[in-house]
């Protein structure tokens, strides 16, 4: 497999946009796709809330956020090479299309030089704050034990706290820094299963490929 026969989608948006869904559905809708998380490789949420803060106050350069080995998986991918997830210990191998789930597009650029097609998930910051409250409260009320629930709830409430101070000035960058970048925008309101139906129909303008009928 070389190069020119992969092609990366990189989905982005805000937390809660929908991403994670909206990767997922995509990945198993295209059928031949493998999927890479962000998540899985960045290290910038371990570190101390006053750092992250003065990484904010610095102009917040999505370079300086450590992903170790997430740039080369994804070389290595497009290389026709398997990696492993380091969250998972799954293996990934490649295929003709890598659904990338990144919070910074290709406005990081060792990673977002990889990116062939990248779709924004446009989420008011109000709908995506609600759904990363609707998971955590609803996790709660599943969880057994007033002490797991009380986990949540302290979990929510720290959430909080870090979304007036933090959050919602990385929402705002994300747009100014990754949106613009994005050939295709969709809108995160509408349910996955349209969104997909709308990709499918505008990917192959974009990839190295068309879709298989």
């Amino acid at each position: 497999m070389s190069d020119f026969m992969t092609t990366v989608i990189a989905v982005s948006g805000p937390p809660g946009s929908g991403k994670t869904t909206l990767a997922r559905a995509l990945a198993d809708a295209l059928g031949n796709a493998a999927s890479i998380h962000m998540d899985n490789y960045e290290q910038m949420t371990r570190k101390p809330l006053d750092e992250v803060m003065r990484w904010m106050d610095d102009g917040a350069p999505f370079d300086d956020v450590p992903m170790p080995g997430l740039e080369e998986h994804l070389a290595r991918l497009k290389a026709g090479d398997s990696v492993v997830d380091p969250a998972t210990g799954l293996k990934v191998r490649p295929a003709p299309y890598i659904v990338f789930e990144t919070q910074f597009g290709r406005a990081h650029p060792g990673t977002g030089r990889h990116i062939d097609l990248l779709v924004w998930l446009d989420t008011p910051a109000d709908v995506a704050l609600a759904r990363v409250l609707k998971a955590h409260t609803s996790a709660a009320c599943r969880e057994a034990g007033e002490a797991g629930c009380s986990g949540r709830m302290a979990w929510l409430d720290s959430y909080l706290e870090n979304y007036l101070k933090l959050v919602a000035r990385l929402v705002s960058l994300q747009r100014d820094k990754v949106r613009p970048g994005a050939e295709i925008v969709v809108d995160g309101t509408r349910d996955p299963a349209v969104l997909v139906g709308q990709l499918l129909r505008d990917i192959p303008r974009y990839s190295h490929r068309p879709l298989d009928p």
